[in-house]
């Protein structure tokens, strides 16, 4: 029993201290500085004018003025197909 302990201890220390480093790591190189831009990676241009009838009106204001006037809402993925 006490050689299965040592394996699955010594199996944790393989698995987690390459991944500390590796967060180690992003934090020095300040990949966490800027997460909004960072989550905004994902979208075309195009998805970005969307209109999203669940924003606030600031936020509406802010969107016109980074990416310009709202595109009509394009058909769901799964409604393509019908």
């Amino acid at each position: 029993m006490f050689a299965n302990s040592v394996s699955v201890i010594l199996l944790g220390i393989v698995i987690s201290v390459p991944a500390l480093l590796l967060l180690i790591w992003a934090f020095k190189h300040r990949q966490f500085d800027d997460l909004n831009e960072s989550s905004m990676v994902i979208f075309d241009e195009e998805e970005l004018r969307y209109a999203r009838p669940w924003e606030k009106p600031e936020q509406v204001q802010e969107r016109l003025a980074h990416y310009g006037s709202p595109l009509p809402n394009a058909l769901p993925e799964w409604r393509k197909w019908l």
